[in-house]
């Protein structure tokens, strides 16, 4: 009977025993998958913020007065080979779009504070950025990496009249795009007029901090239309109005 009881204990220890190498077993395979899901995590809020680029305050007390801008303000479609600095991006981008205070107001008004602008920068030689496709956040003042590359060239590659043109030998450019659904809020009547209004007083806020810098740019509006799209990943609803290429002044 001892032998039997000394052999039944030895069993239960031996059962329990594969038991709690099940549950080790188990709580290991756990633990790495916890581990491997924050690394996981980890690694998609490091590519989050990579994606993602802080641009320089902007400046409110510029050196020349509106009237001198006004004045000097000139279509400029030939650029020195140099680059822009991202201060002077940063610059040019809160004049187009934005913000001025904390209820959100922006530099240029909107019909029913719907801002259905969207600002874009092409990146071609810009000192401390990647060349690439950017789209500006008003609120954060940042840019978002769309895609990587310079496509200044890419998306102005065709000829003008027999000649390049001129706007692929820009160091950055910029393009305004509207959101048309934003603006159609009154039942009965289409208002998607006020979506060019507004790029157009955009697009001279941007023109006067151009000569504010000291830069050259043009407004222009010849494009095409699809491969620009393309270029931006615009979602359907959302159309390319106005580009401007900026660079200094040859």
């Amino acid at each position: 009977m001892l032998l039997m009881y000394s052999l039944q204990r030895s069993y239960n220890y031996c059962e329990i025993g594969e038991k709690m190498k099940r549950i080790g077993s188990i709580a290991l395979a756990s633990i790495a998958i916890i581990i491997m899901a924050a690394m996981a995590v980890s690694v998609s809020s490091k590519q989050e913020e990579s994606d993602m680029v802080s641009l320089p305050q902007p400046r409110t007390d510029g050196g020349i007065s509106v009237e001198k801008a006004l004045f000097e303000r000139r279509s400029i479609r030939s650029f020195k080979n140099e680059s822009l600095t991202l201060d002077e991006v940063s610059q040019l981008l809160w004049a187009a779009q934005g913000v001025t205070d904390d209820k959100g107001h922006r530099t240029s008004p909107s019909a029913m504070a719907s801002y259905p602008l969207e600002v874009y920068l092409l990146a071609g030689n810009v000192t401390g950025l990647s060349a690439g496709v950017y789209h500006y956040s008003p609120h954060g003042h940042n840019l978002t990496v769309i895609s990587l590359g310079n496509k200044i060239d890419e998306l102005f590659s065709s000829s003008l009249r027999g000649k390049k043109d001129w706007r692929a030998l820009s160091p950055a450019v910029i393009i305004i795009t509207g959101v048309f659904e934003r603006i159609n809020k009154v039942p009965g009547q289409d208002l998607s007029r006020f979506v060019y209004v507004e790029t157009g007083t955009a697009a001279e806020n941007l023109l006067l901090e151009v000569v504010s810098l000291g830069l050259g740019a043009t407004y222009t509006a010849g494009f095409d239309e699809n491969r620009t799209r393309e270029c931006l990943g615009l979602a359907r609803g959302e159309d390319p109005i106005a580009v401007l290429p900026v660079g200094r002044k040859a």
